[in-house]
């Protein structure tokens, strides 16, 4: 939590503590020493006939800052000042916190470090990969060697980071299919087949985190699937492919045509 007072037009979490007739009373997640009060003309764009349809008791929502009272530790907050994209943004990058921290004192835990560290690493690894969950992230999709560069990192907490990165996360799969007519006339059809169904399953599995499913599923058709960590990933390589193979079979004599379906 920071020890510092928000700012003008800065955005905060609060939880909602004590609606009254005129507003709300909140608490600021990250300035646990700052309260903050919403006036009623700030809780929406849209006419407020009673508050509580717009908010309610220990709800979280995110708040634009209006003004800061370092005196009386208050803060004037605006809920209708925050589109639904910023409040999305600012509620992801709490969560991915939590969830940093969450992974370190696990870390820690393991590398017989005290909790008191944890802070001190989650900045290290928040200067270098923009954020501390990345941190987490990368070892699993890029490698153990993405915190060689870390500066400051002791052997025994990146030991202790891999561990719990392997154990933790997980890589998302998502996968997309098509449908392929092959005809290929003559002795060597067959083989031809095979040899363009092969070098598509190739062609998926040379991309990171990618695997290749390709079954008969009645003549003349096949279906290809391609399942990797992200859905538009996944649907380029699987166009990329079918296309290739498309040509293949024409250059060899034959006829293909694709079509997505759902996987």
């Amino acid at each position: 939590m920071s020890a510092k007072a928000p700012e003008n037009g800065e955005y905060v979490i609060v939880r909602i503590k004590d609606i009254v007739p005129y507003g709300a009373f909140c608490e600021l997640v990250e300035y646990p020493d700052f309260r903050g009060f919403i006036h009623i003309s700030e809780i929406s764009n849209s006419w407020v006939k009673n508050i509580r349809h717009h908010i309610k008791e220990g709800q979280m929502r995110v708040a634009k800052v209006l003004g800061v009272s370092a005196h009386k530790k208050m803060c004037d907050l605006s809920l209708k000042r925050v589109s639904g994209a910023i409040e999305k943004r600012k509620l992801e990058e709490v969560r991915r916190r939590k969830r940093a921290l969450g992974l370190l004192r696990a870390a820690a835990k393991l590398a017989s470090r005290p909790d008191s560290e944890v802070e001190k690493i989650y900045d290290l690894l928040e200067e270098h990969f923009g954020d501390a969950l990345t941190a987490f992230e990368s070892v699993v999709f890029e490698g153990e060697h993405v915190l060689d560069d870390v500066k400051g990192l002791p052997a025994d907490w990146k030991s202790a980071i891999i561990a719990i990165a392997k154990k933790s996360i997980e890589i998302p799969r998502k996968t997309v299919k098509a449908h392929v007519s092959i005809v290929v006339p003559g002795p060597f059809g067959a083989r031809t087949i095979r040899e363009v169904l092969q070098r598509a399953r190739d062609q998926i599995e040379s991309n990171a985190h990618s695997e290749a499913r390709i079954y008969y599923v009645g003549a003349p058709r096949y279906a290809i699937e391609v399942t990797t960590t992200d859905y538009k990933v996944a649907d380029k390589i699987l166009a990329s492919v079918c296309d290739e193979l498309v040509s293949a079979v024409e250059k060899a004599g034959g006829k293909a045509s694709w079509e997505k379906v759902e996987a």
